[in-house]
Parts: C-alpha cells; sequence; structure tokens
C-alpha cells in the first residue's frame, strides 16, 4: 500500500508546464524563395528534440531552391548546440558549393549564443531579414 500523494497526470506528449508559462512551441520551418535566395523562417525553439528534423529541412531546401540561403531567425526564440551544429554544418555545405548563408534578424539571446561561440565572425548576421535579401 502506498502512503505518498498521487499527483496528477501532466499534460500530454510529456510536456511541462512551470510556474504559469506557456508551452514553448516546437520548431516551426517554412521555406520559401526570394530573389534568388531561399528564405528558411524559424520559428521556436530549436534544441537537441528537433535539430535532425531541421538538417532535413535544409537539406531539402538546398536541393530544391538553390544554394543560396537565409535562415530568418527573427521568431526563433531559443537556439542550442545542436542548433548550432546543423546551422555550421548547412554553411559548410552550401559554400563548398558555392553558395551562402546568412543568418538575419536573430533576437538577442540567438544573437549572444552566436557571439560566445564566435559564429558571428564566421556566418554573415544581418539585423534584418531585408538587409540579408539582394
Amino acid at each position: 500500500m502506498s502512503h505518498g500523494k498521487h499527483l496528477p497526470d501532466g499534460p500530454p506528449g510529456g510536456a511541462v508546464l512551470t510556474g504559469g508559462e506557456p508551452p514553448v512551441p516546437p520548431l516551426e520551418v517554412t521555406t520559401r524563395s526570394d530573389g534568388g535566395r531561399t528564405v528558411v523562417r524559424l520559428c521556436g525553439e530549436l534544441d537537441i528534440a528537433c535539430s535532425e528534423d531541421l538538417r532535413r529541412s535544409l537539406n531539402e531546401a538546398r536541393r530544391e531552391h538553390g544554394e543560396h540561403l537565409v535562415l530568418d531567425l527573427a521568431d526563433l526564440e531559443f537556439m542550442d548546440s545542436n542548433g548550432l551544429s546543423v546551422i555550421v554544418a548547412c554553411y559548410k555545405a552550401a559554400t563548398a558549393a558555392g553558395g551562402s548563408l546568412t543568418l538575419a534578424g536573430p533576437r538577442p539571446i540567438v544573437r549572444r549564443t552566436l557571439e560566445i561561440t564566435g559564429l558571428h565572425r564566421r556566418i554573415p548576421v544581418t539585423a534584418t531579414l531585408a538587409e540579408a535579401l539582394p
């Protein structure tokens, strides 16, 4: 016989809600062509749980639209080292194929991650999406 308290089951999918904060949205990736470049918009959080999905999306975007990519980071709320790794791999692949990769409009928390790792010196970063497009 158990003498402990029974805790109600949490939200579906194993999400954990703390402090009354809304759950973090999963990463949403959308792709479109714009002036000879492929704009890949990232919305939500980029972490280990979705990094492989992003890798597949970026590879597909390169195959379908070409090697000149702009990652629109304006709605990216967080990025961990796994996300950075995917972006670095995409940058290396695109530039090796004669293309380019630009990171556009990162929020301060994402920009700080780029600065701490020094990636802002290797991969072009613009303040806005408009600045990244020809």
